[in-house]
C-alpha cells in the first residue's frame, strides 16, 4: 500500500532548516522525502500541517504511566476534596471486582484539596477494605494505600521506615497509609505488582497507544527495578504482548547486586542503558532539601 503525502511542512531532522513539502510511505514506511513528489497510491493533502520524526522522551517513567493510564484521575476539576475522590474510587471499574484486583488513582495534590491534607488510610478504607486501594500523589514520589494494601504489603506499627522515605503514622504509631518519597511508595508498588505481574504486563502492552499517540517512539525508563521483578522482564513480555516504543532502562542504584551488575540485554529494541542515583526528592512533597 501506498501514500504520498503533498502540501506539507515536513520537518526532514538532519539541520534546523531543513524541510519538504512532500513524502511517500510504503506499507508504513517512509520511503521517499522531497518537494513537489510525483504521486503514487493514495494521495493525502496536508493543508499546510507539520510533520515531525518520531520524538524520543529520554527521560519517564513508563511504568507509572501504564498505572495511571486505567487509574483514576484525583485531580482537579473532577477532585477537589477527600469525599469526591472517595466518589470517584467508587466509580473506578476495578471497584467490587474482587479482593484480588487494586483500585488504582493518581495525581491528588493535598494543598488542592478542600481538607488542606492527604487522605489517609480511613478514608480510602470507607471506598473499601477488601479490595486494596493505591494512589499516588501528584509528584508519583509520595503515595498512600488503604488498609487492606497495607497489609498485602506487610506494613504495620513496627514497621521501620525504608531508607530514603518514610511511614507517616498518627499519633498512636499506627501507620495512616501516606508513604512518603519513592523508597516507602515502593513498598506499596512492590506488593501489588507481585500479587498481578501480568496485570502489570498488560498495563505496560495498553500504553503503548498513549505514546504512539502522542508521536514518541522511544523512551528512557528512569526508574528501573529489580524487585519483586526486573524491568527488563516486564519489557521483554510486553513486547512480546505488542508494545511498539524502543526504551532504554536505568535501574535505579540501590536495587542493583553489587556481585552481579548490570547484564545487556542484547536487543536493539530494548536496551539497558545504565543506572539512577537518587540525590534527592520532591519540591511540591516537601522532600527535597532546601538550603536556606
Amino acid at each position: 500500500m501506498k501514500e504520498t503525502y503533498i502540501n506539507g511542512h515536513i520537518f526532514v531532522g538532519d539541520s534546523e532548516n531543513h524541510f519538504a513539502n512532500g513524502m511517500i510511505v510504503e506499507d508504513g514506511r517512509i520511503k521517499w522525502i522531497g518537494n513537489d513528489p510525483v504521486p503514487e497510491g493514495e494521495t493525502i493533502d496536508l493543508k499546510g500541517q507539520t510533520v515531525l520524526p518520531g520524538l524520543i522522551d529520554c527521560h519517564t517513567h513508563p511504568k507509572y504511566i501504564a498505572d495511571a493510564l486505567h487509574g483514576v484521575a484525583c485531580t482537579p476539576p473532577n477532585v477537589n476534596s477527600i469525599k469526591e475522590m472517595q466518589e470517584a474510587l467508587r466509580k473506578s471499574p476495578a471497584y467490587g471486582k474482587g479482593e484480588d484486583v487494586w483500585i488504582e488513582g493518581w495525581g491528588f495534590d493535598e494543598t488542592k484539596l478542600a481538607e488542606h491534607r492527604s487522605p489517609n488510610r480511613d478514608d480510602l478504607d470507607t471506598v473499601s477494605t477488601t479490595q486494596p486501594i493505591f494512589i499516588y500523589r501528584s509528584d508519583c514520589h509520595s503515595s498512600v494505600g488503604n488498609s487492606k494494601a497495607l497489609e498485602l504489603a506487610g506494613i504495620d506499627e513496627n514497621t521501620p521506615d525504608p531508607i530514603g522515605g518514610k511511614i507517616e503514622r498518627f499519633a498512636d504509631g499506627r501507620p495512616t497509609g501516606f508513604m512518603r518519597e519513592v523508597a516507602a511508595s515502593q513498598l506499596l508498588i512492590r506488593a501489588k505488582s507481585a500479587q498481578s505481574y501480568e496485570g502489570d504486563v498488560q498495563n505496560m502492552i495498553k500504553s503503548s497507544k498513549h505514546y504512539l499517540a502522542n508521536g514518541i517512539i522511544a523512551i528512557g525508563e528512569m526508574m528501573g527495578r529489580m524487585k519483586p521483578y526486573t524491568s527488563l522482564k516486564l519489557y521483554q513480555d510486553a513486547i512480546k504482548g505488542g508494545f511498539v516504543p524502543k526504551a532504554s532502562i536505568y535501574y535505579v542504584f540501590d536495587e542493583i547486586d553489587p556481585e552481579k551488575g548490570l547484564q545487556p540485554s542484547g536487543d536493539a529494541k530494548l536496551r539497558v542503558a545504565g543506572i539512577k542515583v537518587f540525590m534527592d526528592g520532591s519540591i511540591s512533597g516537601e522532600t527535597a532539601f532546601n538550603a536556606e
